[in-house]
């Protein structure tokens, strides 16, 4: 990434940094219906419990505003004033929720900085993919806050967004570290002020989270990880400053981990969601048990690993959703890497993504068996797609030795308890009352999750959605 440094990559970095949100609109992939409905039926459909991991008979399912209002046996709902979609017999399930989503985040390559971020884009591939839910952890982008509630009024199509806002870290910690090492020292302090905010002591997490809690913040974000390798890291006794600032404000605080340390100073500061899984590691058989007593959820992001670990191993065979969200030159253009690519300070990283695959998952497949809650999340950044990620993770949940249907609940009912802090959440499983955030698929997503890209049809706040494939 030394590459980084070369004039055309600040050129390019300045210009979007002035352009902002101007980027191009990119492909459609999602609008809105000329005229929305007031009603929608969903005739011959089989509804996954996701509680249970079982699917239903079939039934119709009458939706109304962004509710659903009845589901009865076939022909049992009204069908008077209603646009009928029909389900043939296929599986209906609650939108997946992203527990690590970016929205504003670009996903180039780390070599081609020739465009802004697309945030709009970002929204429009996630619902597209079927995700209808995200939590952000990390939005430095000034716009965080006020396309939330632009995408809440139905003015901006995308999913329900909870975010955080920026980052909170340690001084020249992850990722201010990173961008120091990649950027001369006045670019990088204008760049970092854009992605996190460093703490220098406990006055300052305070009067930082005081401020995020007045923007409306749904959660604070600390990282207490080492990227590269030997840089910085929050302290157990700043994290724990956070924590309490947070619930002072009413707000939880989630952690960004790397290590089995990582996690349990995170653990004893009272964090209340881990971000990101210990990835870095095998954690000692003897911790598990300490880990789980925490009663904390954790955030898997493998792919994003697997992304990094993967990057000089040839072209990726790329998925259908991939394919249909994601223009193919920018496919193409991860590979091949440029000759003159030099990861510097990263380095190190990248080979410890590669060795530690097979790691990953043995800590996924422990943690799970000892009772940890399991959520999914993407990390969307480089070569890393929205709503197309979180498909690829699910497959790896899996192969870490979930069930299709524990995976599925780590990306509908799982997340939609932790947001709402409800046992019975108001979206993330079917019922009448509940959110009418739904998607259909061909197949049983109870069998093999790689059903759920064949998507029927995704509804959106109780509105089926016109969905665009790239080049259409």
């Amino acid at each position: 990434m030394r590459l980084l440094r070369s004039a055309p990559f600040f050129a390019t970095l300045l210009a979007a940094l002035a352009l902002g949100c101007a980027a191009p609109m990119g492909p459609v992939l999602v609008a809105w219906p000329e005229v929305r409905p007031e009603a929608v039926v969903l005739r011959d459909v089989r509804i996954l419990d996701v509680r249970t991991g079982r699917l239903g008979g079939r039934s119709d399912v009458r939706l109304e505003g962004d509710r659903i209002a009845a589901i009865a046996k076939p022909g049992g709902v009204e069908l008077a004033g209603a646009v009928v979609v029909e389900g043939g017999g296929a599986s209906l399930l609650p939108g997946l929720v992203d527990m690590h989503g970016h929205i504003a985040t670009p996903t180039g390559p780390a070599w081609e900085f020739t465009s802004p971020p697309t945030p709009e884009l970002n929204l429009r591939a996630y619902v597209y993919a079927g995700v209808t839910t995200v939590f952000d952890p990390g939005d430095g982008s000034g716009d965080a806050f006020d396309r939330r509630k632009r995408v809440g009024s139905g003015a901006l199509i995308g999913p329900q967004i909870f975010t955080v806002g920026p980052i909170l870290t340690a001084p020249s910690s992850h990722p201010i570290a990173m961008i120091e090492e990649l950027l001369p020292g006045w670019l990088a302090w204008i760049v970092a002020r854009g992605v996190a905010i460093p703490l220098e002591d406990d006055a300052a997490a305070r009067a930082v989270v005081e401020e995020l809690a007045e923007e409306g913040a749904d959660g604070i974000k600390i990282v207490v990880d080492r990227i590269p390798l030997e840089s910085r890291r929050l302290s157990l006794e700043r994290a724990r400053a956070v924590v309490e600032a947070g619930r002072a404000q009413g707000l939880r605080t989630v952690a960004h981990i790397g290590t089995t340390e990582d996690a349990l100073d995170a653990g004893r500061a009272g964090v209340a969601l881990w971000v990101h899984g210990v990835y870095k590691e095998r954690i000692p058989d003897e911790r598990i048990a300490e880990l789980a007593a925490y009663g904390i959820p954790m955030v898997t992001t493998s792919e994003v690993f697997d992304s990094y670990g993967r990057i000089r191993f040839g072209p990726l065979e790329r998925t259908r959703l991939e394919r249909e969200t994601v223009p193919k030159e920018k496919l193409d253009s991860f590979h091949p890497i440029p000759e003159a690519f030099d990861a510097g300070p990263l380095e190190g990283w990248i080979v410890l993504m590669q060795e530690t695959r097979e790691v990953r998952l043995d800590n996924v497949r422990r943690l799970h068996d000892a009772g940890v809650t399991i959520l999914t999340g993407s990390d969307v950044q480089s070569n890393v797609f929205p709503g197309a990620s979180l498909h690829r993770e699910l497959h790896t949940l899996v192969q870490a030795g979930l069930t299709p249907a524990e995976a599925l609940r780590a990306a509908t009912l799982h997340p939609a308890q932790w947001i709402s802090q409800e046992d019975d959440p108001p979206f993330g499983v079917i019922g009448v009352g509940k959110r009418a955030d739904l998607i259909l698929v061909e197949g049983d997503p109870t069998s093999d999750v790689g059903v759920l890209e064949e998507i029927r049809a995704v509804i959106l706040a109780g509105v089926p959605v016109d969905r665009v494939p790239v080049g259409k």
